[in-house]
């Protein structure tokens, strides 16, 4: 058993495990300052960010720009990054269109990770047709690094500090990848994963 002191008044005693359960470390993200009304019903961010804010932690790559505009940012752009030639997303139920890049090859992608990322892991870029709506980083596990969610945890802090208005900032598990999107908060939708795909031409 050991005893655990909670607040001033009263100490309460546990099992050896749940103690050190309770002691384990949960990461806690902070999120920009917010400005209530005075009945305390609408929220606004205290600060307002744009584009330029989301600039500078992609080094430069800004939503709404073309796929050759994004692959022009890149440290070394790929070869024949038109909208016409790049492949589907089939998950999406309208016409969205992608191309991905090493992780390691992106240095202002990476910026902010602090642990390891997994040597396969990569960032996509999701186009429609009016541009750069969505970046994705897939990290995924390997021998050296068989779990990779706190690199994941840092970017999404890293995200997270631009309010809602310039990028939504979300971190899941798929499979075996930790994923780690921020997405511009004017796209059409939010949540635009199909269950099943459709047939494409």
């Amino acid at each position: 058993m050991r005893r655990i002191v909670v607040g001033l008044a009263w100490v309460l005693t546990l099992p050896l495990a749940t103690a050190q359960a309770l002691a384990e470390t949960k990461r806690i993200f902070p999120i920009p300052p917010t400005r209530w009304d005075n009945t305390m019903s609408r929220d606004r961010p205290a600060q307002i960010h744009g584009p330029s804010d989301v600039a500078n932690l992609t080094g430069g790559v800004v939503f709404g720009q073309s796929p050759s505009e994004v692959n022009a940012r890149l440290p070394t752009p790929m070869p024949g990054v038109e909208w016409a030639d790049l492949p589907f997303a089939d998950e999406y139920p309208n016409d969205v269109r992608y191309f991905w890049v090493r992780l390691d090859t992106v240095r202002e992608l990476r910026n902010g990770i602090n642990a390891c990322i997994g040597a396969n892991s990569y960032i996509v870029f999701l186009f429609r047709n009016r541009g750069l709506f969505r970046i994705s980083w897939r990290l995924l596990p390997d021998n050296d690094c068989p779990s990779p969610r706190t690199a994941a945890e840092d970017i999404y802090a890293r995200y997270l500090t631009i309010d809602r208005t310039a990028a939504l900032a979300t971190h899941y598990r798929a499979g075996k990848a930790e994923a780690v999107e921020i997405t511009d908060p004017n796209a059409d939708y939010l949540v635009p994963y199909r269950w099943t795909n459709r047939q494409r031409r």
